[in-house]
This record gives structure tokens, C-alpha cells and sequence, in this order.
């Protein structure tokens, strides 16, 4: 395996936001009488706004799906301004190596591009990275658009990338786009049922320096 760049997701992978995100969406929900199970939430993890959108108006066809999208980016973004939203274990550690070895990076997430530019800068790590492409405008995740743009950015083939992933959308994402998947576990663990679509599995993005190239 040759790697000659590498692709991260954001929220949950390289910011520590699932779990506060879990309870901010639940609130945003209630903000409109609608109590929305965390295990709903929790399904759309790695999706884009769209694919969230049409899933909540299964269960709830009134719900104001922009003004849920609209007041849980405000949130989110206000705490992320307010630096409560941290970097993952080993994160800096693992940018900084890909750094030394001169092997380009990109965030490839559902998020939109300001919330992504605001997370990223909120944290200090924002010039590390050669792309930042959003799912807005594609399909959502487990398509493999997002991350095939994302290479395409980084002048790299899909099959020399390393997607760093997850959410189980995520990771059938990067398989899908023929590119070599690392799943490193946040609130979804791995299961035995995800093997088809993981190459390793990591504990914290410390652990993936090893798989760099020499």
C-alpha cells in the first residue's frame, strides 16, 4: 500500500462533536415539539443534510427540517467559537506526521463548508490541510462522490488515498470510492459486519501514523 494522501472526515473522527451533537440535535428538535429519539440522530451520522432531512420526515413529516438544520449549525458553531469542541485523541499528532512526510490531507464532510472552516479554525488546525470539500452538492455518503472530489483535489488516485473514517456511512463511502479504509471507532463500535468495508481499524489517529509510508 502506497499512500500518497489522506482524506479525513470531521465530526467524530477529527473533532470530538458526535456526542455533543447527539443532544444538540435532540434540543433543536424539542425547540419545535418534536421529541427526537438520539437513536435516530445516530443514524444519520455521515450523512448529508439532504439524506438527515428526508429520514426525520419518515417519522415526522411536519418537522421543520430547515429551522432544525439551521438552529443545530448555530449551536454547534457557537460552541465550537467558545473552543468546546475538541480535537480526537492523537489528531495533532497524526496532521503533524503527515506534515514532516510531506503527504497532502483533506477533510471530506457532510458538514457544510462555513462549519467546517469554523470547527477546523477553532482548533488551530485548519492550514494543515490542502482541500476542504463539503457534501453539499453531492450525494450523501455511502456514495463515494465526496471522497473521489476530495482526491481529485489532492491530485491523487482513489486508490492510493487513505480515508480515516467513523460512521458506517463513512466507511462504505471510502470503499466504495476504491480507496483504503481506516475505521477508527467513536460512538458506532466496529462490528464484525463492518469488516468487508475496513482495511484496519484504529484506536485513536495517533495509531495510524505506522501506516504512513517509510
Amino acid at each position: 500500500m502506497v499512500i500518497q494522501a489522506v482524506i479525513f472526515d470531521m465530526d467524530g473522527l477529527l473533532m470530538d462533536s458526535e456526542r455533543i451533537g447527539l443532544d444538540v440535535m435532540h434540543e433543536c428538535g424539542l425547540k419545535q415539539n418534536y421529541n427526537i429519539p438520539i437513536e435516530m440522530v445516530r443514524h444519520t451520522l455521515g450523512a448529508n443534510k439532504q439524506f438527515a432531512s428526508d429520514y426525520y420526515h419518515e417519522t415526522f413529516p411536519a418537522l421543520d427540517t430547515d429551522r432544525l438544520f439551521a438552529d443545530f449549525k448555530a449551536a454547534m458553531c457557537d460552541l465550537a467559537r467558545q473552543r468546546k469542541i475538541p480535537l480526537k485523541q492523537g489528531a495533532r499528532e497524526l496532521l503533524e506526521a503527515l506534515k514532516q512526510k510531506k503527504i497532502p490531507m483533506a477533510v471530506a464532510s457532510s458538514s457544510g463548508m462555513e462549519t467546517i472552516q469554523i470547527y477546523l479554525e477553532s482548533v488551530g488546525v485548519i492550514a494543515y490541510f490542502d482541500a476542504l470539500v463539503t457534501g453539499r452538492g453531492f450525494p450523501s455518503k455511502p456514495a463515494p462522490d465526496i471522497f473521489l472530489e476530495a482526491a481529485r483535489q489532492l491530485r491523487a488516485a482513489p486508490e492510493n488515498c487513505l480515508v480515516l473514517e467513523d460512521s458506517v456511512h463513512g466507511i462504505q463511502a471510502g470503499r466504495n470510492a476504491g480507496m483504503t479504509v481506516c475505521m477508527i471507532p467513536d460512538i458506532i463500535p466496529y462490528l464484525e459486519e463492518l469488516k468487508p468495508f475496513c482495511d484496519f481499524v484504529k484506536p485513536d489517529l495517533a495509531a495510524v501514523i505506522p501506516l504512513l509510508n517509510p
